[in-house]
């Protein structure tokens, strides 16, 4: 049975915004009833397309307040984008929305790479209980009565668009945060794990949204939904902003060794998440291990990484 009712965890900021803005997109096309969860409230909303989300806020470790308002606006779906200190909210969303009679469908908060795969990044293995609650909860309630998916993206391309020169060159990251990922335009540089020869999924911010949002109005949901704007490796990938920037980058490859000798007891958090990271893909565990399904489920056309870097660099 299709979303009609949804409620985005954390969806003021960053990829969470990007799916709010994806089903006000569509919502008057299918009449569906939007609602944002934050951590404080925001009288104005977030409107987009010609319709509004009302942003209400709730207590993450309160479980009786976000059953309240779950079932105040009757949801049926919840999708999380909670991130960072967050993450662990999610089992209190979960709890919280089983207590609510609409409630069917829970989104975990992925919009990466599958966490299951990538068990050496700190950062993704916060993500891994609520992926065994989910499991847990619809091998209990039958097939049916529960649904859940991962939406997983691989890379978000907007980080392609770091320094760009553009009058409105903010608007290359859309909501994200404004750093570069292993290739870095503005200083024509490239810092790449391994040969680059292994496969990566490179995705818009923008597209990850109306993915997200057309897969709301899918009948059933696979527990996979792996989206992609386009899957290269990052040789592939600097050849193509080589060719739209008209100089050769200087790019570093880097063994596992190389990687290795970086660690340090110093290193914040983002750093070491980094580290993390190049092992894994030098590992293989970035590698795409599924077909890309929700390309041929829902109806949209994503934007490619040469027209990405055509927009914002050309």
């Amino acid at each position: 049975m299709k979303s009609q009712r949804i409620a985005v965890a954390g969806g003021n900021g960053k990829i969470g915004k990007h799916i709010v803005e994806g089903l006000l997109e569509i919502k008057q096309q299918h009449s569906l009833e939007i609602i944002v969860l934050s951590r404080t409230h925001a009288p104005e909303g977030i409107s987009y397309a010609g319709s509004t989300a009302p942003i209400i806020a709730v207590d993450y470790q309160d479980e009786n307040s976000i059953q309240r308002v779950l079932n105040e606006y009757q949801i049926d779906t919840i999708i999380s984008t909670l991130s960072g200190d967050g993450i662990a909210a999610q089992e209190s969303l979960l709890r919280a929305g089983l207590a609510v009679p609409t409630f069917r469908r829970f989104a975990p908060s992925e919009f990466a790479i599958d966490s299951e795969q990538v068990k050496g990044v700190k950062f993704y293995n916060q993500k891994l209980p609520i992926l065994r609650s989910l499991q847990e909860v619809k091998a209990e309630r039958g097939p049916g009565s529960f649904e859940y998916t991962r939406f997983n993206c691989g890379i978000f391309m907007n980080y392609l668009g770091f320094g760009n020169t553009k009058p409105d060159g903010h608007k290359a990251h859309g909501y994200l945060a404004h750093f570069p990922w292993i290739i870095d335009l503005s200083k024509r540089t490239a810092d790449v794990p391994g040969d680059g020869e292994k496969m990566i999924v490179y995705t818009g911010a923008e597209d990850v949204g109306k993915f997200v949002a057309a897969a709301t109005q899918l009948e059933v949901w696979e527990e996979h939904s792996d989206m992609a704007g386009e899957v290269m490796t990052f040789n592939q990938v600097i050849r193509v902003c080589e060719e739209v920037c008209g100089v050769k980058f200087d790019v570093k490859y880097n063994t596992r060794e190389d990687i290795v000798a970086r660690m340090s007891p110093d290193l914040d958090r983002r750093a070491e998440g980094i580290i993390q990271f190049y092992l894994a893909y030098i590992d293989g565990d970035c590698d795409v291990k599924r077909p890309i399904n929700l390309n041929k489920l829902v109806d949209v056309k994503p934007m490619t990484v040469r027209e990405y870097l055509q927009q914002w660099w050309a």
